[in-house]
């Protein structure tokens, strides 16, 4: 028990005491985007998943797997004793994000990208919409709590989204480019104690894809339906005629 206990406590401590993130994107107003991951780890978590080549063929079998993301390119580099991995996504849609952290080409990849991807959450009310994410890095790196601060200090876990507009609320930790860029900044050792939660709400431009794609489909539902029951109601009663059924 001892020896399992202390693999786990190793594991546990390449996986977490040195990773750093920079996840960046850029909405347009039509609701399409731009995405930009950086992850740096330690090479030897890497060599757990294959090392530099392993890394790199999960994550074209992502991609691949992905259709949300319309055009995508990455790169998998060891720089010294770190592995860096770079992915730029386009999407079509910002509903894609929500689409990608639930969807099952995310299980290709090692069980801790879900819980790094997070969980997210959008409600459209009239013209705004309120968009929330929900991030464990205490699930992904197990016990990562429980190492030494100095092993943690130093290390950041960084999300820049950049609007076509700037939100009426949000959580970031600041705010550039007159309100527009929201940063959410946690050090490492923060990140690991409690959910982190990135949230803000803004006015949607129209047009916007993200209004076509929850909003005409509930329009024309609604639309046949009261076409269905004006036809129904408008229909002749006859007993024995088929032709007087509106057949």
């Amino acid at each position: 028990m001892a020896i399992l206990r202390f693999l786990a406590c190793t594991v546990a401590g390449l996986l977490s005491s040195c990773i750093d993130s920079r996840e960046e994107y850029w909405l347009e107003a039509g609701g399409n985007g731009l995405a930009e991951l950086t992850y740096s780890i330690p090479a030897a978590a890497a060599a757990l998943h294959g090392g530099e080549s392993g890394i790199r063929e999960m994550i074209a079998v992502f991609l691949k797997k992905t259709p949300e993301i319309s055009a995508s390119s990455y790169q998998v580099v060891t720089e010294g004793n770190r592995l860096r991995v770079v992915v730029n996504a386009t999407f079509d849609s910002a509903l894609a994000m929500k689409e990608i952290v639930s969807g099952a080409a995310l299980k290709t990849l090692p069980p801790a990208v879900s819980h790094l991807a997070g969980e997210i959450t959008t409600d459209l009310s009239g013209r705004t919409i309120d968009f929330s994410r929900r991030i464990s890095p205490s699930k992904a790196l197990p016990g990562a709590a429980f190492l030494p601060k100095s092993q943690l200090e130093g290390h950041r876990m960084i999300y820049i989204m950049h609007l076509p507009s700037a939100p009426v609320e949000s959580n970031a930790t600041r705010v550039e480019d007159a309100g527009r860029t929201l940063v959410w900044d946690y050090p490492l050792t923060q990140a690991v104690k409690a959910p982190l939660i990135t949230r803000f709400k803004m006015p949607v431009p129209i047009p916007w894809r993200l209004l076509a794609a929850i909003g005409i489909p509930s329009t024309l539902a609604a639309c046949g339906f009261i076409a269905i029951r004006r036809r129904k109601s408008m229909r002749p009663f006859s007993s024995g005629n088929p032709d007087n059924l509106g057949l």
